[in-house]
């Protein structure tokens, strides 16, 4: 099988049809000069040593020898030799605390970021074995599946924050549950959970979850993060330290003893994070005294290049154009008639040398030129790929810039400056560069790559159905890839997830809102008999009145002193004084109750 090993390079092919327009347009301008002499013909049979076609043959030669050059430059090459190596590893699952008890300060810069750096250490030390990531707090979720892909899970590993969990709290038990159903379920061995957390507000149900995925041959390991001491948490509402339902400072401590007894029963190991190196050397080494099972085979094919071939026949093509012999200058009593000025077709006739001698100069200093930009393009893409390594993504992000502002349809540059953008969670301009990387992508591995981190960006916005479609273009391209498979599965069912919570949201807003409605018109209601009600007593008010007018009349003594007060009158204040007792009894039922429970969210 043949194939080119630097395939872009033969953009620079690109080159030959301009230098022939060029030619053309050189030999048009020399013919309409020669007309103004006279007859074309007549003018070049004049001339000596002509050769018609010659200039047209140097030309070719040169095209020709600059096309195998380039041709070389890329060196094409044949597969040839072959062996299968088999890949041994066991599959890993990660779960990280990402509950708010992770910003404590009691190791710096603060929990969560050493446990990240952990994982990042641990990455670098694996090689075969396959590795999730789940994130958890209140709840548990699954945020890489099982792939050997260690890059993009440093990737996604750098966007994890307590705001990806809205239900806080630490549920190991949950992060087990989790982690078992992301396990090949038809295997008893080859399978090992790592939990890092601060264990507090340990549940439980963790022991025994951790019983159940030791019986299903699961190794249990566990980290500790932060002191048994504790620290004091940040409020970001209060802008202060975050206090309980009694108005004290919340301390949140390392839970030592629950973790310890988590790893005892999942046969595992208990790590306290101090030195995040010791720690990785120790979860490495137990990985790779388990057993491990087959993961595949990897073909590895040696090549025969034929690039010196090319080279050496460009070579010889120059030579050849170089020894062909120019036309020598006609002799002065051929033109007679235009000795009294400089003669035009003997400096044509130089000029046309030096022509030929300039494009084999042209041809060799392009093939330099050439040489030199995509020579400084790698130069760039390698350095930026050394500060991408060591984490420097802002300065890697440079480097890629300037490899691409060089060679702007470079994808391999665009796709590496992608990636920086997307480490510093500048998910926009990253998908933008991808997408161009997936238009200039010549093969489909590499549109399917591109693709594949489109649809990590619009996971990491939680944009589901826009990642949905990057997976799906992702398996257009590449449909073996078992990554975009689960994370197309993963993202519909969150964009599922995503539509049933809206549509719920919109009934109870539906539901609020006839609620609302009906409470306003029995309220009018309401206020209806209430007016009637006021308007038949006002009625009996008037008749009594009329009634005791016509008895004062009638009477022949003096009467006696009636009530200040009328009934309807004091009806109401009776009714006022009994509403004023009650409201002071509910006040006193309050203050002697019991008091309400803070509910925890860290």
């Amino acid at each position: 099988m043949y194939q080119f090993q630097h395939i872009n390079y033969l953009y620079a092919l690109a080159v030959v049809p301009l230098l022939v327009i060029l030619f053309i347009g050189v030999i048009y301008w020399r013919t309409r000069k020669l007309k103004k002499l006279g007859e074309e013909k007549l003018v070049m049979s004049q001339v000596q040593g002509y050769i018609p076609g010659r200039n047209a043959t140097r030309f070719i030669l040169a095209a020709v020898a600059l096309s195998a050059i380039i041709i070389g430059w890329a060196n094409l090459r044949a597969g040839d030799k072959s062996e299968k190596s088999e890949r041994k590893g066991v599959d890993v699952i990660i779960a990280l605390d990402v509950s708010k008890s992770m910003l404590a300060k009691d190791i710096q810069p603060d929990r969560l970021t050493r446990a990240k750096q952990l994982i990042m250490r641990m990455t670098d030390k694996l090689h075969n074995d396959r590795v999730a990531l789940i994130v958890f707090a209140g709840k548990s979720y699954l945020q890489v599946p099982l792939t050997v892909d260690y890059t993009s899970v440093k990737m996604l590993l750098s966007n994890v924050s307590p705001e990806m969990v809205p239900t806080q709290g630490t549920v190991i038990a949950d992060a087990i549950d989790m982690a078992m159903q992301t396990f090949t379920q038809n295997e008893k061995k080859y399978k090992s959970l790592i939990v890092i957390t601060d264990g507090e507000d340990h549940d439980d149900k963790a022991i025994d979850k951790t019983r159940e995925a030791a019986d299903a041959g699961v190794v249990v390991h566990t980290v500790g993060i932060g002191s048994p001491q504790g620290s004091t948490l940040y409020d970001p509402e209060t802008k202060s330290v975050k206090l309980d339902e009694n108005g004290s400072p919340v301390i949140s401590k390392l839970n030592e003893e629950e973790l310890r007894t988590i790893a005892n029963t999942g046969h595992g190991t208990y790590s306290l994070l101090q030195n995040s190196d010791e720690v990785a050397d120790k979860l490495a080494s137990s990985l790779e005294g388990m057993e491990q099972k087959s993961l595949g085979s990897v073909v590895y094919t040696d090549f025969t290049s034929y690039f010196q071939y090319f080279l050496l026949a460009g070579f010889i093509l120059l030579v050849i154009e170089w020894l062909l012999p120019g036309k020598r200058k006609a002799k002065k009593h051929v033109m007679i008639h235009l000795a009294d000025r400089p003669n035009p077709l003997a400096s044509e006739r130089t000029t046309e040398k030096k022509t030929v001698a300039a494009n084999t100069a042209a041809a060799v200093l392009l093939v330099c030129i050439a040489s030199t930009a995509f020579g400084q393009t790698n130069g760039l893409l390698k350095q930026g790929n050394a500060l991408y390594d060591q984490q420097k993504y802002d300065e890697a992000a440079r480097a890629y810039a300037k490899a691409v502002a060089k060679d702007p349809n470079n994808a391999s540059g665009l796709f590496n400056l992608g990636n920086s953008l997307y480490q510093q969670k500048k998910f926009d301009d990253s998908r933008k560069l991808m997408t161009e990387s997936a238009k200039l992508a010549k093969d489909k591995g590499g549109k399917a790559a591109a693709n594949y981190n489109i649809g990590n960006t619009y996971m990491s916005q939680q944009k589901w159905e826009d990642a949905v479609n990057a997976y799906k273009q992702t398996l257009r391209n590449n449909p073996q890839d078992v990554d975009a498979k689960y994370n197309l599965s993963y993202a519909e069912q969150m964009l599922k997830k995503q539509q049933q919570q809206q549509q719920q949201q919109n009934k109870d807003k539906k539901k609020d809102q006839k609620e609302q409605k009906d409470q306003k018109d029995q309220k009018d209601k309401k206020d209806d008999k209430k007016d009637d009600k006021k308007d038949d007593q006002n009625k009996k008010d008037d008749k009594k009145e009329e009634n005791k007018n016509d008895q004062q009349k009638d009477a022949k003594q003096p009467q006696s002193q009636p009530s200040k007060l009328s009934q309807q009158q004091a009806e109401q204040l009776l009714d006022a004084l009994q509403q004023e007792e009650k409201k002071l009894q509910d006040k006193m039922k309050k203050e002697k109750g019991t008091t309400v429970k803070m509910q925890k969210d860290w």
